[in-house]
């Protein structure tokens, strides 16, 4: 039912995109676009979790019976990505949430070159939050969850490998000519399926957690598991379960036979065993956005009471599916996660507040698991494609917080499960795949080659150089900073004559650590480093006017004069860049606020001559108050966007 949905809500886009001259036009008179939309409820907390440590990237891959044409690849997306608004994005920042603003850059391709689900970069993306990449005969498709889930990512990957055939045999898909996408395709389904209902929150409590010797460098390891559909529905239906009612059994039993039976020993001896279940919610509701659109539902096993045996797992895990993935549990799932986002006094807390928060809330909740099953199911593809594929694979993003996860998907007669871990052992793997052979299922394994090397079939690049030298010389540069300003001290304090020269010392040493993080290091916006930089130079010069006597030098005029500084500074990048000038639009509004400093200091008394003070504050609200004027509409619109509740 999702697909004959979706493919009915392509077709429409394709009619409607065979080209609209006017709205163009119109796009290019305003190229930074009118163009925006809010997150879903699920993916507003993405932006908020996410780091180079925790990706939440996961990647559907399609393989192709013949090597893959790079710039064939980067043709098929070009004129694929217009149809696919909610990927066509950036992600901006506002003061209440993040939102999303068309995306007018170019995405590349490249060869894959690193671990698979690696935190996708905007900055470094073209400002995308998805990547395309590929190998040999692969194409493989990484997305920040924020965008979508698995099936709006399979769905943009089947219209990509199809844009790319079609381009291979020398012509285009349909006839079809990339337009600008439709907006129902973005739509937050989670509010307009959701009505108010009792509601129960999720459990935190302390799950079994995975252990091991950590990969060396970050590195990851891939094992996929090859295994006839056929016969993994006549096991399944023998034993008068589904395919994932199997597979989250068999899981569970090999996690409890690998870290319990074994002897898992201290504070984990007799946790529970928690799996996360994704349930894609568009065939219960019948949507279909090209959003996130999944609940999730934890399906537990408590060791012990002569429970353990894969029977009685299998009749638990059935019982707790049958209860959990109904239709009314699913509608209290969303009712309790958008009643969250509608209270007023989470609408109203700032954007660094919610991100201390929810980043909080997660790692409590997010305890609660042991490992993440998520099965896509069935994959398909038009018949004058399917000779051309041989399979499609889902891998899930792991780090040390979250370390090991598996996916499964199917195309053909033929279903993939993949395991991702972080940790050096196979014991896991063996374990589950063992036990699918002892059921009558034959598997074929393949791995990346970082466990189960005799499996590796070199589809896989090798990673040769260390990924984590740059952050180690960093986090070095950093030590050095550290020991210098720890020296200084010390010689201060061993040679005191009556001044401490290291209080300026030290400063200076931090402002250079902030500007090597944030300005050199980070490639932030130069709006963003200027504010920082202001900041950071406002402390010093207070620091030195301290340790020289504090003769108030520091607040009477420095202090306003930097703010000065980069209030023309701001205004200099918004002449600049006029096409783009609402980037720098919240960093004005910062610096006005900041600007009313000096204010309080002389209110507090310790400014003595405020004729600095009160200039500055009257030219930065006058400079405000005329890029507003000028700004006009567009002025009004980036309000919208940036402090939507």
């Amino acid at each position: 039912m999702t697909e004959i949905l979706w493919q009915k809500s392509l077709r429409r886009t394709r009619r409607k995109s065979a080209g609209r001259p006017a709205e163009r036009g119109a796009m290019k008179k305003n190229p930074q676009g009118k163009r925006w939309h809010r997150l879903d409820n699920t993916g507003k907390i993405f932006p908020m979790i996410a780091n180079e440590n925790l990706s939440n990237v996961f990647r559907i891959s399609v393989t192709l019976k013949e090597e893959i044409d790079p710039g064939l690849l980067g043709q098929a997306l070009e004129e694929v990505l217009p149809w696919f608004a909610g990927f066509k994005v950036k992600l901006k920042r506002g003061f209440f949430w993040y939102y999303f603003e068309e995306n007018k850059r170019q995405p590349f391709v490249e060869q894959e070159s690193s671990w698979p689900c690696r935190y996708i970069d905007p900055k470094s993306n073209q400002l995308y939050l998805f990547r395309v990449s590929y190998y040999g005969t692969r194409i493989n498709l990484e997305v920040f969850h924020a965008v979508t889930d698995g099936m709006g990512a399979v769905n943009f990957l089947k219209e990509l490998t199809a844009g790319y055939l079609e381009l291979k045999r020398g012509g285009r898909r349909n006839g079809a000519r990339p337009g600008e996408g439709v907006s129902t395709q973005t739509e937050d389904s989670y509010l307009k399926h959701y009505r108010k209902m009792r509601t129960r929150r999720y459990s935190s409590r302390p799950a079994l957690r995975l252990t091991g010797r950590y990969i060396p460098f970050g590195g990851e390891s891939v094992v996929h598991g090859y295994a006839d559909t056929g016969e993994l529905k006549a096991v399944s239906r023998k034993m008068g379960v589904s395919i994932t009612k199997y597979l989250t059994a068999c899981l569970i039993w090999s996690i409890f036979r690998v870290y319990q039976e074994e002897g898992q020993e201290g504070r984990q001896k007799g946790r529970h065993i928690g799996v996360n279940l994704p349930i894609n919610l568009r065939a219960f509701f019948g949507s279909n956005t090209a959003s996130n659109f999944f609940a999730v539902t934890t399906i537990d096993h408590e060791p012990g009471q002569g429970r353990d045996n894969f029977g009685e797992i299998l009749a638990s895990v059935c019982r707790q599916m049958d209860e959990k993935i109904v239709k009314i549990k699913l509608e209290e799932t969303i009712s309790y996660n958008v009643s969250n986002e509608k209270k007023w006094y989470v609408r109203i807390l700032p954007l660094f507040v919610k991100w201390l928060a929810l980043g909080f809330i997660f790692r409590r909740n997010d305890r609660a698991h042991t490992i993440t099953l998520s099965n896509i199911g069935l994959i398909s593809m038009d018949r004058e494609y399917q000779d051309d594929i041989e399979g499609f694979r889902m891998l899930i993003g792991v780090s040390k917080r979250q370390p090991a996860k598996c996916g499964v998907c199917s195309f053909g007669d033929r279903t993939v499960i993949t395991f991702t871990k972080v940790f050096q052992d196979s014991r896991l793997e063996e374990c589950f795949f063992g036990r699918l052979r002892a059921d009558g299922i034959p598997v074929e394994l393949e791995s990346n080659g970082v466990i189960m090397p005799e499996a590796d079939k070199g589809n896989y690049p090798v990673i040769q150089h260390d990924e984590s030298i740059w952050k180690k010389l960093v986090l070095a540069c950093y030590g050095v900073l550290a020991v210098l300003a720890l020296l200084l001290g010390l010689v201060n304090i061993a040679t005191y004559d009556g001044l401490w020269w290291s209080g300026i010392a030290i400063p200076g040493i931090a402002y250079a650590g902030l500007t090597l993080r944030y300005s050199i290091l980070r490639h932030a916006n130069l709006g963003k480093s200027l504010l920082i930089q202001t900041i950071g130079m406002q402390i010093l010069l207070v620091m030195i006017d301290r340790v020289l006597g504090f003769e108030g030098w520091s607040v009477n005029y420095a202090v306003p004069g930097t703010i000065l500084f980069a209030d023309a500074a701001v205004v200099l990048l918004i002449v600049v860049n006029r096409l783009n000038w609402q980037s720098y639009f919240m960093y004005q509004i910062a610096i006005t606020v900041f600007s009313f400093i000096p204010l309080i200091l002389w209110a507090a008394g310790l400014v003595t001559h405020p004729a600095m003070a009160i200039t500055t504050v009257i030219l930065t609200v006058g400079i405000l108050a005329l890029t507003i004027f000028l700004g006009d509409r567009r002025f009004k619109n980036e309000l919208i966007r940036r402090f939507h509740l």
